[in-house]
């Protein structure tokens, strides 16, 4: 079995003078019909990443939901998709969008321009965990005519040819949220298009029985005449990490995606000749790991507390034990492959004689059953070395006088627990830094986005005026050299004072049955619309 190097290949470059071509090459599909069946280690909470970005939504939700682009390579090259051709003015303040003619909703309706400026306007920039932070310099978005939209910005924005991904800014139909009262996040969350999506994808929504799967079938109204080479994709809920191995060797399963079942199960079917292994295909998302602290609560908000944290782990360990090899220490908010990672950041140290002395210096000492104070532990529920990240943590910590509860929820309980209710001490878990920083890491440690209901942004509470401030200034800064300092002095912030416990770079690994072809094409294949997608 191959398994691929991830490439170091995320590209934040300023936006210049671009013209999509006029339509995506109409090669035909090798072969079509069939049946994609896949599996990962959560069941999806929801179907749209409106209500979540988490990685099983967010698998499931780009094969019925697209945005104005495609995207092609590792860095992303933007390609056309459901604009067609699209220009960027010279002062890279207005970007206008030339949509297909011949687009049609799910349920038969025509896609028009309104449709994409109540999307980004009413449901992406608001509620999206990275609406504001891709849309938030959008000071108008016009309509000319049902097929052109024009965007204008309050200023350049080196990174807006990213953000039309169909997770990051998938386009909804207006008029299947007729009665919503879109100022209410529960109620645009609720509604009914969101339970019972109408995409433009190739893929339709067919019927989600809890528990045991959620299936989709081939639209055959899709734009890209010819597509999708599918017949359709089930997305089968396996909860054990084994049996979804189990599943995929014996072909019950064509697809377990990134990292989806336990790397001591991956290293195990290394010898499989049917199966193919790539860690291509994830090169922009640049997985984080790392434990949340809630700074509302009064031991975490003293650095030297979380810094005592932070000496009682051993990241080396958790890469090697826990992980299998499968990643790196981490030491920023930024992996080291992006091009934007600071590499004067040491590496934390493990020692725990040197925490132990922190928590004394804290006010903190050993009281009874030799127990300096209780913390409250989530764990990420998305498998088995979650399961055995938490009860390290919780072993570890203890040795140095911090007594963890451990508590456990499905997916959709986690995302409340820590997004909405904040009702936590640490928690597991792990974000992505996608193509450039400012999409991926500001909705983690900017004020503004300290948001209850909005998951995946800055549940710690963590604000720094200089922080924000540095933030700002990267959004819009079109000199690489000077948005370079501006994103090591904040790398370097964030390393010092700790709002998260930086843990471990991770690796995606994606294994497939080798009759299916066509899965990696981007840097973001597995949140890709697979229309050209096919089984032999």
């Amino acid at each position: 079995m191959r398994a691929t190097t991830i490439k170091s290949v995320l590209l934040a470059a300023p936006v210049a003078l671009v013209i999509g071509t006029a339509a995506q090459a109409q090669e035909s599909c090798p072969k079509s019909g069939g049946t994609l069946t896949y599996a990962y280690s959560q069941e999806p909470s929801a179907l749209t990443t409106i209500v979540t970005s988490a990685v099983p939504v967010s698998i499931i939700s780009t094969k019925m939901f697209e945005s104005l682009l495609n995207y092609e390579g590792g860095a992303l090259e933007p390609k056309p998709g459901l604009a067609e051709t699209w220009s960027v003015s010279p002062d890279h303040k207005t970007v206008t969008f030339k949509l297909r003619p011949d687009v049609k909703w799910h349920d038969g309706k025509p896609f028009t321009s309104a449709d994409v400026k109540f999307s980004i306007e009413k449901i992406v920039r608001p509620y999206h965990s990275r609406g504001t932070a891709n849309f938030g310099k959008v000071s108008d978005i016009a309509t000319p005519d049902p097929l052109t939209v024009v965007f204008t910005l309050e200023e350049p924005v080196p990174y807006f040819m990213k953000v039309f991904q169909p997770g990051e800014a998938p386009m909804f139909a207006e008029h299947s949220f007729e009665g919503v009262d879109m100022s209410d996040i529960a109620a645009v969350r609720g509604a009914s298009a969101m339970q019972n999506p109408v995409g433009t994808g190739p893929f339709k929504f067919k019927e989600w029985q809890k528990g045991s799967h959620i299936a989709l079938e081939r639209n055959p109204d899709y734009w890209r005449k010819g597509f999708p080479c599918l017949d359709g994709i089930v997305a089968r809920v396996i909860p054990d990490g084994a049996a979804r191995a189990i599943a995929l060797e014996t072909g019950e399963l064509d697809l377990i995606p990134m990292s989806g079942m336990p790397e001591a199960e991956i290293e195990r079917l290394s010898s499989a000749r049917e199966l193919e292994a790539s860690r291509e295909g994830s090169e922009a998302l640049g997985p984080n790991m790392w434990l949340e602290i809630n700074l509302r609560e009064k031991p975490l908000q003293d650095l030297k507390v979380r810094q005592a944290i932070s000496l009682g782990l051993n990241r080396q360990r958790i890469v090697d034990v826990i992980w299998y090899g499968q990643g790196t220490p981490a030491r920023s908010l930024l992996v080291s492959a992006n091009p934007y990672f600071n590499k004067s950041l040491p590496e934390y140290e493990y020692d725990p004689a040197k925490a132990e002395a922190l928590l004394d210096e804290a006010g903190y000492p050993r009281g009874a059953g030799d127990v300096r104070f209780k913390l409250r532990q989530n764990f990420l529920p998305y498998g088995e070395n979650w399961v055995r990240l938490g009860e390290y943590i919780r072993q570890e910590l203890s040795k140095i006088g911090i007594e963890v509860e451990t508590r456990s929820a499905d997916l959709g309980g986690w995302l409340k627990t820590i997004y909405t209710d904040w009702d936590f001490d640490l928690t597991s878990s792990f974000v992505h830094n996608y193509s450039d920083p400012s999409i991926g890491s500001e909705r983690n440690f900017g004020t503004a986005s300290i948001r209850k209901g909005v998951t995946f942004t800055n549940s710690m509470g963590y604000s720094n005026p200089r922080v924000d401030e540095l933030f700002a200034k990267a959004a819009v800064e079109v000199d690489p050299a000077e948005r370079r300092k501006q994103f090591d002095e904040l790398q370097q912030i964030v390393h010092d004072e700790l709002p998260v416990i930086f843990l471990m770079e991770m690796s995606y690994t994606h294994v497939w049955n080798r009759r299916v072809k066509g899965f990696i094409t981007n840097g973001i294949s597995m949140y890709s619309p697979w229309d050209a997608v096919w089984k032999e």
